[in-house]
């Protein structure tokens, strides 16, 4: 075989070595850098997942923890029980504010008597509130709001206007349509006194 041959074929298999070579080690590099790429967004994805995860269940965990509080501290107290546990005992709950809010609208029930019913036949523990207003009445008569109140375990207590489900504010001295951004009363609706009954 001619020299020149040989030496054509030298280099040309020096070439393809090289770029085997090239090809090899981009490969690896490739390699390396999705492995390290996809190691990065695992531990990410594991961080963000644990700390999610983490503050999920410290919040559901003080709110049953809230709630179990709540009702052993309520019988302590010698309060009323309605709703049965796993071992016969009943009991009446404080629920989250969105959980009070969802009940109340699929009652649809628009009276306070109605809804304090409603809200202990179903665990939920409700009180009657009294608002007598200054507005003159007939002898014998007085006139008053009647609303309903709960304690509940996120946004604290509440009072509800029964038609609407609203939170309201109730302040003896202060105007019952004023405090709450109603349209002004025809009459005096000043509130004169605040009785809540559990």
């Amino acid at each position: 075989m001619p020299r020149y041959l040989l030496k054509g074929l030298s280099i040309a298999f020096l070439i393809l070595a090289v770029l085997v070579g090239v090809g090899i080690a981009t490969g690896v590099l490739a390699s390396a850098k999705l492995h390290n790429t996809v190691n990065v967004a695992q531990e990410r994805g594991y961080q963000e997942g644990y700390s999610k995860g983490y503050q999920e269940g410290l919040n559901k965990g003080n709110e049953a923890g809230y709630q179990e509080g709540s009702k052993l501290g309520y019988l302590a107290a010698g309060g009323t029980i309605s709703q049965v546990d796993e071992k016969g005992y009943y009991f009446l709950y404080n629920p989250t504010y969105a959980e009070l809010m969802s009940a109340l609208n699929e009652s649809q029930l628009y009276s306070a008597q109605e809804i304090l019913d409603y809200a202990k036949a179903n665990g939920i523990r409700a009180a009657y509130v009294r608002v007598p207003i200054a507005r003159p009445a007939s002898e014998g008569r007085i006139y008053l709001y009647q609303l309903v109140a709960f304690e509940t375990v996120d946004k604290g207590f509440i009072i509800v206007e029964p038609r609407s489900h609203r939170p309201v504010k109730v302040e003896a001295g202060e105007s019952y349509s004023q405090l709450n951004g109603f349209p002004v009363s025809p009459f005096d609706d000043t509130i004169t006194k605040v009785t809540v009954v559990w």
